[in-house]
């Protein structure tokens, strides 16, 4: 009889123990499942947060680029009008004329381009040597052929313009 209540009662620890232990099985998956909720909801947060930052920073690039066009207009708007005076007359055959209206473009260029560069950023380089081609190409009673003047002309036009968003 002994034996048989000493083998009844380990019998049900035996019992006893694998269902506790099943049970902390199974509150480690729940926990686990719901560390794993909390992960993929703390991603999505982040994922939102992500776009949403990287919405407002295009937002805002595309603000600073709209105002910075708005503050270069009056800048460049003499200059592009030089230009294209002086481009008509290359196009027309009147190389004099065009040597005359290009012999303001250094005075006028001098007065734009410190407007001009802080807001050109890294464009600036570019406009810069299409400005010193044209300064050089008529500067200083040089007498440039159709094809030089043209050439330098168009050259400074194109950066300009892409400033502007042209």
């Amino acid at each position: 009889m002994r034996i048989e209540r000493l083998l009844s009662a380990s019998l049900a620890l035996a019992v006893a123990g694998t269902l506790s232990l099943t049970g902390c099985s199974q509150t480690k998956e729940a926990a686990t499942g719901v560390g794993d909720a909390a992960k993929t909801a703390a991603t999505g947060v982040g994922d939102a947060a992500k776009d949403a930052a990287s919405a407002t920073g295009d937002a805002a690039k595309t603000a600073a680029t709209g105002a910075a066009q708005t503050a270069l207009a009056p800048a460049i708007g003499p200059v592009l009008d030089l230009l294209k005076k002086g481009e008509g007359e290359v196009k027309a055959g009147n190389l004099a004329g065009a040597v005359a209206t290009m012999g303001g473009f250094q005075a006028l260029w001098d007065k734009a381009s410190p407007v001009i560069q802080p807001l050109a950023g890294d464009k600036w380089p570019a406009v810069e040597m299409a400005a010193k081609t044209a300064i050089s190409t008529f500067g200083g009673g040089a007498k440039p052929d159709a094809a030089a003047a043209g050439s330098a002309i168009t050259g400074l036009m194109g950066p300009l313009q892409g400033l502007l968003g042209k």
